[in-house]
């Protein structure tokens, strides 16, 4: 009796997997449920400011009232994409590191990083409705449907990451398929105290889970990017309500498992990784009130002034709005490229130069 016993199967998983400070950490963690928090409060605040007829332009082109409304729209549409540029490279980043590991990466972190960058493709999405509604307000001539090759940085970007979600979600399916208890090698299972309810199959229950908030998730996004204004209200409530989906399983799951990872390491030892995404999130914040605080000054010269106080404003917003990180990078990659172009063609049209002068020396010579 006592044997059989002894050699029952376990209830609960024991061998999690090692500690991940770089992927599960308190900074990981932190810094991107918090940039998609902002991301969400910026969308709600512009639909206010929507409401309250703020963001609409109305008056004809030319006038100051027209310079003021579209130089309001301008500022609406950096706030709005603050830090998105360094919230997708990390989580791009982050999701290339989970898939570039293979079987090395356990269950437990590989669903940790599910989680984690879902906060990515929920605050990208936001910001992009919010984006692409205020884009349909400015007043522009009716033009052929932008292809691909025409997409802002920000477009690019974001079906960048929703493919690369996509493969993380096709990754963690599959590997959920070795789903093990009883397996000797660690990284097969993990505790799912408070994720899932007690009499819970496993793995159907975790994958259905990751099934449902992939397909929710991503068809956010593609709406984002490929649906018109007219749908941004809808998309940005079922973009704000995965929120807190995925915070909740992100912080269970995590304070769940600490206790049953072996290793000497700790996740909540504080380096480069986890340093990293608190100062992009500090970078973040401090555009966010920079560019809050050039806001409020442009509302109370507005207020003081009037509408000509647009007119005098030295920085002009185009249509396409700041340029993204990716967008700045390739325009400096260009800029070098055609500065060693052009100073090939100064090094090639001086040689020239100095063969011309050789020649005409080497003939007064020989007339000589």
């Amino acid at each position: 009796m006592e044997a059989t016993e002894s050699h029952e199967s376990p209830t609960q998983c024991e061998k999690v997997g090692e500690p991940m400070p770089d992927i599960a950490g308190y900074g990981i963690l932190i810094g991107l449920s918090v940039q998609a928090l902002i991301s969400l409060v910026l969308a709600f605040w512009v639909f206010f400011l929507t409401k309250l007829g703020q963001l609409d332009i109305q008056h004809p082109e030319g006038t100051p009232e027209h310079a003021s409304e579209k130089k309001r729209l301008g500022f609406v549409s950096e706030i709005l994409m603050v830090g998105n540029d360094l919230q997708m490279i990390t989580g791009i980043a982050l999701i290339i590191t989970a898939l570039t590991s293979g079987e090395e990466i356990d269950l437990y972190h590989l669903h940790l990083v599910y989680d984690t960058v879902s906060f990515v493709g929920i605050s990208n999405a936001a910001a992009l409705v919010c984006w692409s509604f205020m884009k349909a307000k400015t007043p522009e001539k009716k033009s052929p449907q932008m292809t691909a090759s025409q997409w802002p940085g920000h477009f690019r970007v974001s079906y960048m990451f929703a493919l690369l979600f996509l493969g993380l979600t096709v990754f963690l399916e599959i590997r959920l398929n070795d789903w093990s208890l009883t397996s000797e090698e660690h990284g097969h299972c993990y505790v799912t105290t408070g994720i899932t309810t007690a009499g819970a199959s496993h793995p159907a229950s975790d994958k259905a889970y990751v099934a449902i908030t992939a397909i929710w998730l991503l068809l956010v996004m593609f709406g984002a990017l490929f649906c018109s204004a007219k749908f941004g209200k809808p998309l940005l409530i079922l973009s704000f309500l995965q929120f807190p989906v995925h915070l909740y399983m992100m912080i269970r799951l995590r304070s769940e498992n600490q206790a049953f990872l072996e290793g000497s390491e700790s996740e909540n030892k504080w380096d480069f990784g986890q340093t990293t995404a608190i100062i992009l999130l500090c970078i973040a914040i401090a555009q966010l009130v920079k560019q809050g605080i050039q806001y409020l000054k442009f509302e109370q010269g507005l207020k003081k002034y009037g509408p000509e106080y647009a007119l005098t404003q030295e920085r002009e917003y185009h249509e396409a709005g700041t340029p993204s990180l990716v967008e700045q990078g390739i325009r400096g990659i260009r800029e070098v490229a055609k500065k060693n172009v052009s100073n090939a063609r100064l090094e090639r049209s001086q040689s020239e130069q100095d063969e011309e002068s050789y020649e005409l020396m080497r003939n007064s010579e020989r007339r000589a």
